[in-house]
């Protein structure tokens, strides 16, 4: 698994997006291999963006929330 080519896809597809309210589901493997690089760490976010219940909750960039699921494949990764 190359990081840098899967993190360069990531970005590309974040990039598409018209709005940043979307969260990335990833295998396991691919979870731990970009929370060793730094680009998974934890932030803060609210209920629908209204300020109301914070969570401390895993970031792509500190910006999309990320979870981990059984995937095909552990370097998968989906923008939802």
């Amino acid at each position: 698994m190359d990081i840098t080519i899967i993190t360069a896809a990531i970005d590309k597809e974040i990039a598409t997006r018209t709005s940043d309210k979307f969260g990335i589901k990833m295998g396991g493997k691919l979870y731990t291999a970009l929370a060793k690089t730094g680009k998974i760490s934890l932030a803060t976010f609210s209920a629908f963006g209204t300020g109301a219940y914070l969570q401390e909750l895993p970031a792509y960039d500190g910006k999309y929330f990320v979870y981990t699921c059984l995937t095909p494949k552990p370097e998968d990764f989906d923008l939802r």
